[in-house]
């Protein structure tokens, strides 16, 4: 009975094995079926994610123009004729927008583009910024502040000041585009200053004649914004462009090469060198301490052409805006009044100031500068779009 109780017993246990070991296997290839799935769905979510990424920092480099943001994205995403579609991921629903982005400088109207994409129950997004500031800039702003920049167009005295003003805010929209932890920025003006300590008076033409008479008033400095991001109006440059005054007669080169000389003594070594020139008319004259025969008396507008050579030459990015230059009915002349030789205008003057056509901006009629000296912003960043941690919608 023993033998076959234990027979019994071992047929018993034999049958228990056989149900354990389809158990075990029911489990096993349910463990591989969810490694499989898993690794599927990472796979996926790497892909899109790659994707989105990819898509969202096309889309950036257009920016601010949104509609072109949208529209490169869209051809780096997932669509049907998408440089980066894969064929392996079908039915893959995509979202394409543009926002603005209060953690990183200046939006108009907008500064960021945002990628989703959703397939099955996989969902990614992308967001990208341009500009985004991760592109160092040493910047020296030049501005004209001469007598012309308080006249209306019919050179009567405007107590206002209306276009020096619009000059200040131009100037301010811009400073609200860059960002103080790589952007260094400094002022320089024409005529100078007759003295460190007088950069807010009323500037005379006889400054101009003095060799210690100050252009830059403002050294490459970094302080011009509050950690909100607001401007600082207790910094050294953003009160020195609030109380400029204007004043004097026109004269571009010593302006341009005090603004190089900046760069050159202050400036960050392999850090990109930038000078934004504005001014309203034609060079008429120059420092009585050279001869009379130099070409700073003779030939101001070409002289400033060849003072902002020096420093295209150095690698800087020379930009040149014209204000209102169809008001100035005086010319490119020399010290006397003679017109230049080589005749000269004053529209060739500046676009040839700018590094290129491309770099001279036109604002033909007396008004606000605010898009112009944005459209500089964004060109001088461009190329820095950057993927942000931002997830909001």
């Amino acid at each position: 009975m023993r033998r076959l109780g234990g027979s019994i017993r071992s047929r018993d246990e034999r049958g228990q094995v056989i149900v354990l070991v389809v158990v075990a296997l029911v489990a096993l290839l349910g463990m591989c079926a969810l490694v499989v799935d898993l690794g599927y769905l990472y796979w996926n979510q790497r892909s899109l994610q790659s994707t989105a990424d990819a898509a969202a920092l096309a889309g950036a480099m257009q920016l601010p123009d949104s509609a072109s943001s949208i529209n490169v994205a869209k051809q780096y995403g997932t669509g049907l004729t998408a440089k980066n579609k894969d064929s392996r991921l079908s039915n893959v629903s995509e979202t394409v927008t543009t926002k603005c982005l209060t953690s990183v400088p200046g939006c108009s109207p907008v500064n960021a583009v945002v990628v989703d994409e959703n397939f099955a129950h996989v969902h990614v997004r992308a967001t990208a910024c341009s500009p985004c500031g991760v592109k160092p800039l040493d910047i020296v702003l030049v501005v004209d502040r001469t007598a012309s920049m308080c006249q209306d167009r019919l050179g009567n005295n405007d107590p206002a000041c209306t276009d020096l003003n619009n000059a200040k805010n131009g100037v301010k929209t811009f400073l609200s585009y860059l960002d103080p932890t790589v952007d260094s920025v400094g002022l320089a003006v024409l005529p100078p200053a007759s003295s460190a300590g007088a950069k807010c008076s009323t500037p005379a033409t006889s400054n101009y004649d003095s060799k210690t008479a100050p252009y830059v008033l403002v050294p490459l400095s970094k302080d011009y914004k509050l950690s909100n991001g607001a401007l600082n109006t207790s910094s050294n440059l953003v009160s020195t462009i609030n109380c400029i005054q204007g004043g004097g007669r026109t004269a571009y080169a010593n302006a341009i090469e005090a603004a190089q000389g900046e760069l050159n003594a202050r400036g960050r070594v392999g850090v990109q060198k930038v000078i934004v020139f504005l001014s309203d008319g034609a060079a008429n004259l120059g420092p009585t301490y050279y001869l009379t025969s130099s070409p700073y008396r003779t030939q101001p507008c070409h002289q400033g052409v060849t003072s902002a050579g020096y420093s295209k030459s150095a690698g800087t990015l020379v930009y040149s805006i014209g204000y209102a230059l169809g008001d100035d009915t005086g010319g490119c002349t020399s010290y006397t009044g003679a017109a230049e030789k080589p005749a000269i205008t004053v529209t060739q003057a500046l676009q040839s100031i700018a590094t290129s056509p491309g770099n001279f901006y036109n604002q033909p009629t007396p008004g606000q500068l605010n898009t112009i000296y944005t459209a500089i912003a964004a060109d001088i960043s461009q190329g820095t779009s950057a993927l942000t941690s931002d997830t909001t919608p």
